[in-house]
């Protein structure tokens, strides 16, 4: 899996609104095209216009079904769009929001994914992310039992202590082949190590030091 710059940034917005606005979840094309060009909790910070967001949706459900149209019927006037990511890699709310965390702001330490996952999912503590990252490292290390599958069209439970009601079944094995982030290098001039997403492709760690 390789996405662009854009789908990255139209996938992410669609597993943030899915877990912190599950009222207006799945998005008209109007909502997603603001919720990517948002100035705050977004690195870089994008203007991209309603073509280049369709292009982008186009793109993540032809070529890599990880969205999917709502068809506008009875009801409802326009189509709405979300995301399929936590179904077809098998992801828990936990996972899913650090991964859209760092589709949206990049490679981050643990302790500002910490932070900004605060409105995604409750982590007790920096070793509650870390096994997550840890997770999503290797492929062959088991889900958390404890934890239940995310599910793309409904709605996310705040804890993951919440998430017993569905648990994941004897022998579950991950959707993925290859690791979803990545553990950075400490670079130059940086107290904390940083972790990033593997959605574009291998880092250019050099490109990050610039």
């Amino acid at each position: 899996m390789q996405l662009d710059a854009t789908a990255i940034r139209v996938l992410g917005c669609l597993v943030e609104k899915q877990m912190t606005t599950p009222d207006i979840y799945p998005l008209t094309l109007n909502s997603l095209v603001i919720a990517c060009n948002q100035t705050t909790s977004r690195d870089p910070v994008l203007t991209l216009s309603s073509a280049t967001v369709v292009a982008a949706l186009d793109d993540l459900r032809a070529e890599h079904r990880l969205a999917r149209v709502v068809l506008s019927g009875a009801g409802s006037r326009v189509d709405k769009y979300r995301h399929v990511l936590d179904d077809r890699l098998g992801l828990t709310p936990p996972e899913a929001a650090v991964l859209a965390v760092l589709l949206l702001r990049g490679p981050q330490t643990l302790a500002e994914l910490k932070t900004r996952t605060e409105r995604y999912v409750d982590f007790a503590s920096l070793d509650a992310v870390d096994a997550v990252l840890t997770r999503l490292c290797d492929p062959t290390i088991d889900a958390d039992p404890s934890e239940s599958p995310a599910r793309s069209d409904a709605g996310m439970l705040r804890s993951a202590s919440e998430t017993k009601a569905t648990p994941f079944v004897d022998g579950y094995r991950r959707l993925w082949d290859g690791p979803l982030v990545t553990r950075l290098p400490r670079g130059a001039g940086q107290k904390e190590p940083r972790v990033a997403h593997l959605f574009g492709g291998p880092v250019d760690v050099d490109a990050l030091a610039n």
